[in-house]
């Protein structure tokens, strides 16, 4: 189910002219005291309903709980009397006023604004304002029926009719719309859209006649959305394949968007017939677009002339007059060139299309004579980009483009060959001369791993044979080193692809990775790196501004290879620790200088150094490293919702210091106020304007887009993040949850998706993306601090969140209640159901089986319980384990012990509960004690700062056992008070039960003090970590009982030659720096 869109920014509202000067001053500078004075005073001098809008409106702005919630009052009134109320300036100041308050707009605001429509069907300009202000907030219901009121009483606009045609569509697809409407409206969209699409005319002279240019490019797309959401495939394909239907009759009118709408619909049904039909058609045309240019261009005397002289000085050493006549030549084959249409831009276009020619690619190999359709296929790309060339129209995209195309008909051909054939080189030479050709894109190995994944071991070594001779033969040194990295990177995709065995050495693989070969490639790209430090003219040639760095880009991947290698994301570590427990630390902390020194002498040319590097130092505990180096990102607002848990994930358990002692705010504030921004004023602000100038598919998209943010894990973990961070400060949070508008309606219902992009860090080839939940082979997994963020911990993260609101809630005091003990009554029982309904919502999401369950549902919660194991760290799961026990605990003591006198058996039962809870904060204190196990020498230390998170998710827990026995105990003594009758006595036995939760509480708070304090106390010495750090990178002491301990050493040596001493010193003292930054955060942590 998808999460709800919360609700906009209220729109600007400005008093009509006829208001008295005064009362716009002080309404326009927000003086609403005085404002709702003079408007009050206003209305009974005129009696004008306006001016009580305006009132209400002011007051609704103070800080008065009671004058705030006047609008939703006076709305809730006039719904419930059908008042009908035909201003629309005051349905804007009433839904002004409601702005600050969670309403349901459709049924308060939307609905006044639909009965304003009814009642004053010919007012065109107030109908469009309530249409309008629906689409603003999001009310399709309502938005649907004002613009099928305006579409029957202005028949004559356009704009109206694909307005309604498009709140139809939007409203059928809304979940406002009922499930037995649903139909009936999609229906209704495709008849007007339909009508819309055949019968526009143009009247030329007396007869009217049918015009496809009628319908412009936005319209038509519109029309193509709908029938592809709504209509049967078949249907479809059937109209496509009428000419005036056809996706060439869009592109013969120059409307590219709905083409390429209808060509992708063909290619996603699989409809390879026509696919190949209409490529073919655009191909044909492009050629001879560009045979007709060339046969102008060549018959020009100037250009032959031109021609002649830029031969004759092509073997002159003047480089001067040979670029000028070449100059002189382009600007004669320019002026040579015949005047062309837009549409035959739009052909050429579409014939370099990437888009187009991979689904004819794929159409052709679908064809049941594959080899004669690809073959076909390919001369007819060799066609248009010889006609390209010709025409001297082919652009470098182009070009590109058709090359990609060429290979992939070579490998598909060579891949239909007979099985006892002989292999032929062919496919592996095209390879590798596209990869030569194309060395310095960014893009060059994405593409290229596409065909290389389908070599067989002898094409794969000839292959990788070839790139390194020819790095080797290179003159231009830049060139062979960013070859060499590229075999680098191909081969470290084949050793860590699936199979029985290597597809490079041939070794059976033991386990996941082929480590013969993660260590040859360690050791290689050690070895070029240390080369390309040395050449100066290298270094400063990368500087000048090359699309790629193949310093870094090796530093990159040997650095990943020695990560493999050190068992970084081992499936065997210990609860309550950090990935780093099973790691060898030598081999990490080798990965991690090498990254940073290069990081510094080389910088990069993309942000996948700087993350890998950013997240080691959040798995080593060095958060103040990680953030320099994210700070240096300046990732924009467009980025923070795919990039931003990269770094602030779990950010809050590790670094408080970040949101307790930093002066600029805390790290997670950019995220709150971009997703805020996003959604409450630049996507309805965009929808607007998109709707103005009728460009009806940006507004499909961005309202396609805000559903995507809506329902990320980022935007809810963010508000999580944050809240624990002023916990960490304060013990508590001033603003609930659910008074945060971005996630306040947000259930368990709802899908939440992790929509972080891991492809801009991850090396092309087999483990680009996640495979599956829990996977840790893939580089985003290994890297990351825990499991990577899914639905299950944000819903857990919210449900938390909601229970700490609960139990943390403190009543002002300067409230006094005449009828205390009926307010009383009434909290206890909205405790009561709010605790229920969390308990149980914990549950479900926990996936905690009940005995009474049959087996098959037990296998199936078992199943369920497994996932969210994958979706937790240990310390995560036994949070949520307590969170849930304590919200039992409060729903079974209000109700059973609180509201009533509680019976023998009842007592049992909440004694049973707070057992449990006491057990499971126990074994929660002993799994953030487990590791380190002791602290007799610095490695232990070590794996102190990296298991941090631990630590910090056991503070969590302390806070909501702790707020749970204030809450509960505060509870008691006001049933005492209130109630005379009840004895002390019984409620005594409660508290001794939850003090035993609170000296629980206390002692696992005073083992967090004791591990700060010896850490700080590890950190005293400086130079000893210096030199300790230093020792585990460059010497071969801890390598005497390994079993590849001879590697080990080469790699040591190899290091030492490739950095400097001094520079290692320089990064220890900066990684003790940032472990003491971090421990200054935890010892300013509030403990009560």
């Amino acid at each position: 189910m998808k999460p709800p869109l919360p609700r906009p920014s209220p729109r600007a509202v400005n008093l009509k002219q006829s208001v008295p000067v005064s009362l716009q001053t002080v309404f326009g500078e927000e003086q609403w005291i005085n404002a709702a004075n003079l408007a009050r005073q206003c209305y009974r001098s005129t009696k004008d309903p306006y001016y009580l809008a305006v009132e209400i409106a002011a007051k609704s702005q103070s800080d008065n709980v009671a004058d705030r919630s006047a609008g939703k009052v006076a709305v809730e009134n006039m719904i419930r009397d059908n008042t009908v109320l035909s201003d629309a300036d005051a349905l804007d100041l009433y839904e002004f006023s409601c702005s600050r308050l969670d309403i349901k707009y459709p049924e308060t605001i939307g609905l006044l604004r639909l009965r304003l429509v009814k009642a004053l069907p010919k007012d065109q300009i107030s109908c469009t304002r309530c249409f309008e202000a629906c689409v603003w907030n999001a009310d399709w219901k309502n938005a649907q029926q004002i613009a099928a009121s305006l579409n029957k009483n202005f028949i004559n606009e356009p704009r109206i009719l694909f307005r309604y045609i498009l709140a139809t569509h939007q409203y059928s697809l809304s979940d406002d719309c009922p499930e037995g409407s649903r139909k009936i409206f999609a229906t209704l969209a495709k008849a007007q859209a339909d009508k819309a699409f055949d019968l526009r005319v143009i009247n030329a002279g007396k007869e009217p006649h049918l015009s496809r240019a009628a319908l412009n490019e936005s319209e038509a797309w519109l029309w193509l959305n709908i029938r592809i959401t709504h209509c049967d495939s078949k249907d479809n394909i059937e109209l496509f394949r009428k000419p005036e239907y056809s996706p060439l009759a869009f592109l013969e009118a120059g409307q590219h968007e709905p083409y390429w709408s209808a060509i992708s619909y063909l290619a996603t049904n699989r409809v390879w017939d026509d696919i190949l039909r209409i490529g073919r058609d655009i191909l044909e045309r492009a050629t001879r677009i560009c045979q007709s240019e060339a046969s102008a261009i060549e018959g020009d005397e100037n250009v032959v002339n031109l021609r002649k002289l830029v031969d004759a000085e092509a073997h002159q050493s003047s480089s001067v007059k040979e670029s000028s006549l070449k100059k002189d030549l382009l600007r004669a084959i320019e002026r040579a060139r015949p005047p062309r249409s837009s549409k035959d831009y739009l052909f050429i276009a579409a014939s370099c299309e990437y888009g187009l020619l991979t689904a004819m690619f794929n159409a052709a190999k679908a064809q049941p004579d594959s080899k004669r359709a690809l073959k076909q296929f390919g001369n007819l790309i060799d066609k248009v980009a010889k006609a390209l060339n010709r025409a001297h129209c082919m652009k470098p995209i182009f070009q590109r483009t058709h090359s990609i195309m060429a290979l992939a008909v070579v490998s598909a051909r060579h891949s239909l060959a007979d099985p006892g054939s002989t292999p032929s080189t062919t496919r592996v030479v095209r390879i590798a001369n596209y990869i030569v050709q194309h060395y310095d894109s960014p893009q060059c190995l994405v593409e290229a791993m596409v065909f290389i994944k389908d070599l067989s071991q002898p094409e794969l070594t000839v292959l990788l044979t070839s790139l390194r001779a020819t790095s080797i033969k290179c003159a231009d040194v830049f060139q062979g080193l960013v070859l060499m990295s590229l075999s680098f990177k191909i081969r470290y995709s084949v050793a860590t692809s699936d199979g029985p065995m290597c597809r490079f050495c041939t070794t059976e693989l033991e386990g996941d990775d082929c480590i013969s070969c993660l260590k040859s490639i360690a050791a290689n790209a050690l070895d070029a790196y240390k080369l390309a430090m040395e050449d100066q003219n290298l270094r400063q040639k990368i500087l000048s501004g090359q699309n790629v760095n193949p310093v870094s880009d090796i530093a990159v991947i040997g650095a990943i290879c020695l990560l493999r290698l050190a068992g970084l994301g081992n499936l065997n570590t210990p609860n309550g620790t950090s990935s780093l427990y099973h790691t060898d630390m030598q081999l990490f902390l080798q990965a991690v200088l090498w990254l940073d020194s290069c990081m510094n002498a080389s910088p990069a040319r993309s942000n996948a150094h700087g993350i890998i590097l950013a997240k080691l130092y959040l798995l080593m505990g060095c958060i103040s490293r990680a953030k320099a180096i994210w700070d240096g990102f300046d990732v924009k607002n467009a980025l923070l919702d795919s990039l931003g848990l990269l770094y602030i994930d779990r950010l809050t358990s590790m670094a408080p210091g970040l949101f307790i002692l930093s002066s600029r705010g805390n790290p997670v504030q950019p995220f709150l106020t971009h997703f805020t921004k996003a959604l409450k004023i630049t996507t309805p602000t965009r929808i607007m304007d998109s709707l103005e100038v009728g460009t009806y598919s940006s507004v499909l998209e961005m309202i396609q887009h805000a559903g995507k943010q809506a329902a990320s894990c980022s935007l809810v973990l963010t508000f999580v993040e944050e809240r624990r961070g002023n916990r960490m400060k304060a013990n508590r949070t001033e603003i609930h949850i659910d008074d945060q508008p971005l996630v306040r309606n947000l259930s368990i219902e709802h899908d939440l998706y992790d929509i972080t992009d891991y492809e801009s860090f991850t090396i092309a080839g087999g483990e680009n993306s996640k495979t599956y939940l829990g996977d840790e082979r893939t580089l985003q997994s290994i890297l990351h601090y825990g499991p990577l963020p899914t639905g299950i911990r944000a819903h857990l993260g919210l449900l938390a969140e909601r229970f700490l609101d609960l139990v943390c809630y403190v009543q002002p005091k300067e409230y006094k209640s005449s009828k205390a003990g009926q307010l009383m009554q009434l909290d206890w029982e909205y405790a009561h159901a709010t605790s229920s309904y969390l308990e149980r919502d914990m549950g479900i999401v926990l996936a905690i089986t009940d005995s009474k369950l049959p087996e098959e549902a037990k296998a199936e919660m078992n199943r369920r319980r497994e996932e969210v194991k994958l979706s937790l760290t240990s310390s995560e799961l036994w949070y949520h384990s307590i969170v849930h026990g304590l919200a039992n605990t409060v729903k079974t003591i209000i109700s059973s012990g609180i509201m009533k006198a509680p019976t023998t058996e009842t007592r049992d039962h909440i004694r049973l509960v707070i057992k449990q809870v006491l057990e499971a904060l126990d074994d929660q204190t002993n799994d953030f004690l487990a590791v380190p196990g002791n602290f007799h020498s610095k490695i232990y230390a070590f794996h102190g700062f990296a298991a941090l998170h631990a630590m910090g998710m056991l503070r969590e827990t302390i806070i909501a056992v702790k707020q749970t026995v204030n809450y509960l105990l505060i509870a008691s003594d006001k049933a005492k008070n209130v109630d005379k009758l009840r004895s002390s006595a019984e409620l005594a036995w409660l508290t001794s039960e939850l003090k035993k939760l609170a000296t629980a509480a206390v002692e696992s708070e005073n083992t967090i003090k004791a591990r700060i304090k010896l850490l700080r106390d590890y950190l005293v010495n400086v130079d000893g970590w210096r030199d300790r750090l230093c020792d585990w990178v460059f010497d071969d002491y801890a390598t005497v009982y390994d079993a590849g301990k001879d590697f080990k050493k080469e790699i040591c040596e190899k290091m030492k030659a490739a950095i400097p001493k001094a520079k290692a010193e320089v990064w220890a003292d900066g990684i003790g720096e940032s472990w003491r930054d971090l421990m200054k955060g935890w010892a300013a942590v509030r403990f009560e």
